[in-house]
C-alpha cells in the first residue's frame, strides 16, 4: 500500500511540474482599463480599452469580455498576449445618462492561468452627464442647466423645469417670463401679481385699460383731444423742366487672363528606415473583433499630423489612422503599423491576429455544414425507404 501510494505521488509530480511550466500569468490591473473619454456625455460613443499583460515565458490566447452594469457590451473579444508583452483591445460603447458599473475580464486562456486573482478589473460608478444647453459645463456642475437665466435651484422652488427654457410653452423664455407656469400669462407690468391679460387696470392708475389713453404709463391717464390743425391754401408749384442726361459711353469689357497650367506631379512618400529614423515614435495597436474575420484597428499614441502605413499580413494595405480590415479566411495574421512625421521620427508596432476555422461566422464552414446536413437528410430518407420497401413485400412461405 505504501509502495503504491509513493508511485502516486512520483506521477503526481511528474503531471503537475510540466502544467505549471505551461501555465500562463495573465495580468489585467484596473489601471490598464480607460477610456477614449472620461467625462463623456449621454449618446456619446465611448471606446472602453484595455490592455492586458502577460507575466509568465509562455504566449497565451484568450478572450477579453467587458461587462456594463453586468450586460455584455460588444463580443467577447480574442487577445493573444506574448510572453512578457501586453496587447490592447477595445469595444464601443453607446450609454445614456447615469452611474455605471463596469468590469472587465480575462477568461479562457488556452493554457491556464496560475493567478486568476487579478484578471479581472472593476469600476465602481462611472459616470455619464448630460450638457442640456450645449455650453460646455455639464449638468452635475451647473448652476444653470437650460441657461435661462434662472438656477436651477430657484426654478425648482417656483415649480419651473430646470432642463426647460420656456417652461409653459408660451414662446417667452422662463428669465423673462413673470408668470412660467401659466401659459395664459407673461407679463406684470405694474407688479400686483395679476398678469396683463387679466388685470383690468395695468398701470394701476385706477383708470380701467379701456379707458386709459396709456394702459401701461400711470403718467397718463386721460383722453385729451389734440388741436385741429389751421387749413392753409394750397400753393401752386411750377413744374421744373429738367434736361435728359446723356447716356454713358460703353465701356469695353476687360479680357480675362488667361489661367496657367499646371502639371500635377506624383508625390511619392517613404518611411525612414530604422536606421535613418531620427527619433523613435511611441505607438502601439488597439484592436476590436467586429465579426469572425473583420477587425478594427486603433492606434494609441498616434496623431493626425502622422503618416500611417498598415501592413495587414496578408497582401493587402491601408493608409488611415483607425482602420477596419476584412481578412480573407481562417488563419495567423501578422500586422504591423508604421508611424512617421515630417521630422523624420518612425514608429512601429506588431499586433497578432489568430482567425480559428470553427466560428459560426466562416462561410466554409457554413458550406460544409449545409452540404453534410443535405447529405444527411438525402441518406435518411434513403433509408426510410429502403425500411418502408422491405415492409411491403410479400413474405414467402
Amino acid at each position: 500500500m505504501l509502495k503504491l501510494v509513493q508511485t502516486m505521488a512520483v506521477v503526481g509530480m511528474f503531471l503537475l511540474v510540466p502544467a505549471a511550466a505551461h501555465a500562463a500569468d495573465l495580468v489585467l490591473p484596473k489601471e490598464n482599463v480607460y477610456f477614449s473619454n472620461n467625462k463623456p456625455l449621454s449618446g456619446e460613443v465611448v471606446r472602453i480599452y484595455a490592455t492586458v499583460a502577460n507575466a509568465s515565458q509562455n504566449d497565451v490566447r484568450a478572450r477579453v469580455r467587458f461587462s456594463v452594469s453586468g450586460v455584455q457590451v460588444g463580443e467577447v473579444q480574442p487577445i493573444t498576449v506574448l510572453a512578457a508583452k501586453s496587447s490592447t483591445v477595445f469595444v464601443d460603447w453607446t450609454p445614456s445618462e447615469g452611474y455605471y458599473p463596469i468590469e472587465v475580464s480575462v477568461i479562457n486562456p488556452d493554457i491556464g492561468d496560475e493567478n486568476q486573482d487579478n484578471n479581472t478589473a472593476n469600476m465602481v460608478d462611472f459616470i455619464v452627464d448630460l450638457d442640456t444647453d450645449s455650453d460646455g459645463i455639464f449638468d452635475s456642475i451647473d448652476m444653470d442647466d437650460d441657461n435661462d437665466g434662472v438656477e436651477d435651484g430657484l426654478e425648482r422652488i417656483k415649480g419651473s423645469n430646470p432642463l426647460k427654457t420656456d417652461t409653459d410653452g408660451d414662446g417667452v423664455n422662463d428669465g423673462v417670463d413673470e408668470f412660467p407656469n401659466d401659459p395664459a400669462e407673461k407679463y406684470d407690468n405694474d407688479k400686483d401679481g395679476i398678469g396683463n391679460n387679466t388685470d383690468p387696470d395695468n398701470d394701476n392708475d385706477g383708470v380701467l385699460n379701456g379707458d386709459d389713453p396709456a394702459p401701461f404709463d400711470p403718467l397718463i391717464s386721460r383722453k385729451e383731444s389734440p388741436p385741429e390743425p389751421k387749413k392753409s391754401k394750397p400753393v401752386a408749384t411750377p413744374e421744373k423742366i429738367v434736361a435728359a442726361e446723356p447716356l454713358p459711353a460703353p465701356v469695353p469689357e476687360p479680357e480675362q487672363p488667361q489661367e496657367p497650367e499646371y502639371t500635377i506631379e506624383d508625390v511619392t512618400y517613404t518611411f525612414p528606415n530604422a536606421d535613418e529614423a531620427v527619433y523613435t515614435i511611441d505607438v502601439s495597436i488597439a484592436k476590436s473583433r467586429t465579426s469572425w474575420n473583420t477587425y478594427a484597428f486603433d492606434v494609441l499614441g498616434g496623431d493626425p499630423t502622422f503618416l500611417y502605413l498598415w501592413d495587414f499580413g496578408d497582401g493587402n494595405y491601408a493608409q488611415n489612422i483607425d482602420t477596419t480590415h476584412t481578412f480573407p479566411g481562417s488563419g495567423e495574421y501578422s500586422v504591423t503599423l508604421s508611424v512617421t512625421d515630417a521630422a523624420g521620427g518612425l514608429g512601429t508596432a506588431t499586433e497578432h491576429i489568430s482567425i480559428g476555422f470553427w466560428n459560426i461566422g466562416n462561410f466554409t464552414l457554413k458550406l460544409v455544414v449545409g452540404v453534410l446536413s443535405l447529405f444527411g437528410v438525402v441518406l435518411a430518407g434513403y433509408l426510410i425507404r429502403q425500411t418502408f420497401f422491405e415492409r411491403k413485400k410479400p413474405s414467402v412461405s
